[in-house]
């Protein structure tokens, strides 16, 4: 739930009355959630009506799945005549105080793989995630993982990406190294992290490459 007091001074700068104030309220991702109608009848704290501050207590509940982040608040006035005032916007930003960190709650990967003795660098290897998180889908902003080969060199984070769906797996390419050194356990870990920044524990998981007969 989003919930916050709002209000907007409005000027009839010697046009009719007003059909409406209304403030549009318009996530990260650039999606209005809400539009909330504006009133100049004292509502609290702004005790005076009349008085050309137009006001509301806003509550939005119907969230599937809060983004945290800067929202956008767009103020919009119309008069009976049909004509609208110039558009104000500002920004807000919503915080999630009971923000749980993401969880990786399952990995595939395969336990060996027998790595092509010839071109190996050109053949991928799909290995993917599950990833949960009790603020929900949204609020997985990215997973990563790094790999530490047989001989001991690690690589850089990798980032791993979904399929768009909406079913928390995430995927990425590995490659088979040419290197004769790099035969055995390739160990790989893998991080979620969450819009707050909050990581998951890491989770580790390893295939085993070796030679073809």
């Amino acid at each position: 739930m989003i919930s916050f007091y709002t209000s907007v001074n409005v000027n009839l700068n010697g046009g009719t009355q007003l059909e409406y104030v209304n403030c549009s309220v318009i996530d990260p991702d650039g999606n209005t959630v809400g539009v909330i109608h504006l009133s100049d009848n004292g509502t609290q704290p702004d005790s005076t009506a009349g008085d050309g501050i137009y006001s509301a207590i806003v509550s939005i509940s119907n969230i599937s799945c809060l983004i945290t982040g800067k929202y956008k608040l767009e103020y919009l006035a119309l008069n009976n005549t049909g004509l609208f005032s110039n558009l104000i916007s500002s920004e807000l930003t919503v915080v999630n105080t009971l923000n749980a960190p993401p969880v990786i709650s399952g990995t595939f990967l395969p336990d060996s793989v027998v790595r092509p003795a010839q071109g190996a660098d050109s053949v991928l290897l799909t290995i993917s995630v599950n990833v949960t998180d009790p603020d929900g889908y949204c609020d997985i902003k990215g997973v990563t993982f790094v790999t530490v080969r047989p001989n001991g060199i690690t690589l850089p984070p990798i980032p791993m990406t979904d399929n768009g769906n909406g079913d928390f797996i995430f995927s990425n390419y590995v490659s088979y190294s040419s290197d004769p050194t790099s035969y055995g356990y390739y160990k790989y870990t893998f991080t979620a992290r969450d819009n707050s920044n909050l990581n998951s524990a890491p989770v580790a998981d390893s295939i085993k490459f070796v030679m073809p007969q």
